[in-house]
């Protein structure tokens, strides 16, 4: 049973900031400061849970490079943080080559740590890939000034071999949950299963051509977003900012030429869009086929339901992020979202209801000496998942009470503050996670406090209805797909019973 016991964390609050007013700006750079959708007022709860920060200033640079600029007054630290959408690069340069070319520039401002003591992080994510640095206030000039060697420096050969041959060392190949959720995710986005891991054999062998017209591609300024957390008001370094956009050109060969968009999330989210969910249901026609993958070598067998979800809304975004937050608790449930998709998952692992193992309860000794009229029934593997699938429905149907949703949104909200914290009060990852649950640019500055605010405010009616609507098994709208991770033999009585459909265990007479 893949019930568990809810963890428990010690929540820390934020004290607020106090944020003194921007310097004068000079004409030379046309700054924008946009705070279209004002945050909430922060009550006491709020103010523990979501960032208080202002809203940031943002600039589009002479060579198309949007920044957006968070003032901490007075911080120490300085927090940039690099981010590449992939989502308009041609399907050529998408996986591998993308990755190594994002991953050389990591390797490059590794290399100016020995000087600049600063810290380096890359962060592969659904549709883009992000590198952070993370250094003291006054490092920034020189850091900016890092960023331009790095970009306009002639020779590409060396640090793309040297980001090869890391990343080949350093993938494994995927697991049984890896190709689960690849297969998955291709099925319900319409996108390609090798988009979704990426093996050492697939950065070994991608041409170098392909290389470096992935780096040109994915490092072009037009499509790029800098995000900095800083003490300093930007006009404070206008002149670091202007001579970085005079040294990263365009890349002029790989991308059309054009004005370069203003708005983050525009530049995050180009390229093709999901594809319509799959009218498939699991237990009523169109029903979805259940998909078998071979496992990898010395891996548990798993099962993996999976659905996409169209949450248009902040309510709708929040509400699915408590739901699961809440259902966590009991079940191994997952959930991402990039805008107003999201993509749910529940893991059922079968290993340890191996095949041929004895019954383990009486019940099953019972059932196993009856000789059943389907030869599917006398597989043990698969009457023990019927029984998991029933208790994971009935869990599912039972109405969350207000204290299990208030617990979890505290839970789940304080956890990512605490995380921030502990990250040296890093605004830009806060900020980045803020992307993935905003429609439009004005949302961003907000996005993290309405959020907080929607889960503190959700009423058990609410997120029963959205759990009926979703994410029964039986009878929630169509958009689902099944895989199952394993070999034939050990699978062949689970494909047989669920050939019509998910099963449950009959109610009792």
């Amino acid at each position: 049973m893949t019930r568990r016991l809810p963890s428990t964390a010690l929540l820390c609050a934020l004290a607020l900031l106090s944020l003194g007013p921007g310097c004068k700006r000079k004409d030379t750079v046309k700054v924008e400061i946009f705070d279209d959708a004002p945050p909430p007022a922060l009550t006491e709860a709020l103010g523990a849970l979501a960032p208080p920060w202002p809203a940031p200033e943002r600039v589009v640079l002479s060579d198309g490079l949007l920044v957006h600029w968070l003032r901490e007054e007075a911080t120490p630290a300085v927090h940039l943080r690099l981010v590449f959408p992939t989502g308009d690069l041609k399907p050529a340069l998408q996986g591998a080559p993308a990755l190594i070319a994002a991953r050389s520039v990591a390797l490059e401002l590794e290399a100016l740590a020995a000087r600049l003591a600063i810290r380096v992080e890359f962060t592969p994510r659904a549709g883009r890939h992000e590198i952070a640095v993370h250094g003291v206030d006054a490092e920034l000039p020189a850091v900016l000034a890092g960023l331009g060697d790095i970009f306009s420096a002639p020779g590409l050969d060396g640090p793309l071999a040297r980001a090869r041959k890391q990343l080949a060392s350093e993938l494994r190949p995927p697991d049984a949950e890896a190709l689960a959720l690849g297969t998955l995710t291709a099925r319900l986005l319409g996108t390609a299963p090798g988009a979704e891991f990426i093996t050492a054999g697939a950065v070994q062998e991608a041409p170098e051509t392909a290389l470096r017209d992935a780096w040109e591609a994915l490092t072009d300024p037009r499509s790029a977003l800098l995000v900095v957390h800083a003490g300093d008001p930007l006009a404070g370094h206008e002149d670091a900012l202007g001579d970085l956009a005079a040294r990263w050109r365009q890349r002029v060969k790989l991308i059309a030429a054009g004005e370069p968009s203003a708005e983050a999330l525009v530049r995050l989210r180009q390229g093709p869009r999901p594809a319509p969910p799959p009218n498939r249901h699991l237990k009523q026609a169109p029903l979805a086929p259940l998909e078998r993958v071979d496992p990898p070598a010395k891996n548990r067998s798993l099962l993996v339901l999976g659905r996409s979800l169209a949450l248009p809304t902040v309510r709708d975004r929040s509400l699915a992020r408590l739901v699961q937050r809440h259902l966590q608790a009991e079940l191994d449930i997952r959930l991402s979202i990039t805008g107003t998709v999201g993509l749910f998952t529940i893991h059922v692992p079968l290993g340890a209801a191996g095949r041929g193992k004895p019954a383990a309860d009486p019940l099953e000794e019972v059932e196993a000496a009856e000789v059943p009229a389907d030869p599917a029934e006398a597989d043990p593997l698969s009457r023990r998942l019927r029984r998991e699938l029933t208790v994971i429905r009935d869990y599912l149907r039972e109405r969350p009470l207000a204290q299990d949703l208030h617990g979890a949104a505290q839970l789940w909200l304080g956890a990512r503050m605490v995380a921030a914290s502990v990250g040296g009060e890093d605004w830009t990852a806060l900020w980045s996670e803020a992307l993935d649950i905003s429609t439009a640019d004005g949302e961003i500055v907000a996005a993290l406090a309405r959020d907080a605010e929607t889960m503190l405010a959700a009423t058990p009616d609410e997120a029963a209805a959205f759990i009926t609507r979703w994410l029964d098994l039986e009878k929630s709208e169509p958009g689902w797909a099944w895989v199952a991770v394993g070999s034939e033999a050990d699978l062949k009585g689970i494909i047989a019973a669920h050939s019509k459909g998910i099963q449950f265990e009959p109610p009792p007479e």
